[in-house]
């Protein structure tokens, strides 16, 4: 198991998601590949080791505005975090918002995404959206209605 982060150069490497039992993923699209979207849970040791995935998570978001892909030709640029009004139900969110402006293969795109990852207990949620231009606010709210939606059947189980 394993989830990608910004080494201290900005290029993205995975690492291993020590303590954590269980770990999974989805991607998605819509039928003309305008809007992509992935979500993830992951489910850890305990509370601690969740918090200590979201202090990571904000810690890299805050010392890279630009990250790379160290895989491919992927380039991120203008990485921040933003503020989302707050998520009923979780422990600590981490909201970040960038552009991806050279994708896998090295051409320029005009590609803007959201990611929100939250926190509750042991579980770390996220929901990641992206689209093209003047489409960030769409992102947002599909990103925020995602991780509730996700966090609601974690909550029913």
């Amino acid at each position: 198991m394993a989830t990608s982060l910004p080494d201290q150069n900005c290029k993205l490497v995975a690492e291993s998601l020590t303590d954590a039992l269980a770990h999974q993923w989805r991607n998605a699209k819509n039928p003309d590949n305008t809007a992509f979207a992935s979500s993830s849970l992951t489910v850890y040791k305990g509370a601690d080791f969740a918090k200590r995935d979201i202090a990571r998570q904000r810690d890299a978001l805050r010392q890279c505005p630009s990250e790379s892909e160290t895989s491919d030709k992927r380039q991120w640029d203008n990485v921040h975090e933003v503020k989302i009004p707050a998520l009923k139900g979780f422990d600590d969110v981490v909201a970040e918002e960038g552009h991806l402006g050279t994708d896998e293969k090295g051409q320029k795109t005009d590609t803007y995404y959201v990611s929100l990852t939250g926190s509750r207990g042991q579980y770390v949620l996220n929901s990641a959206v992206s689209r093209g231009p003047d489409t960030q606010e769409q992102n947002r709210t599909d990103a925020v209605n995602a991780l509730s939606l996700m966090l609601s059947r974690l909550a029913g189980r």
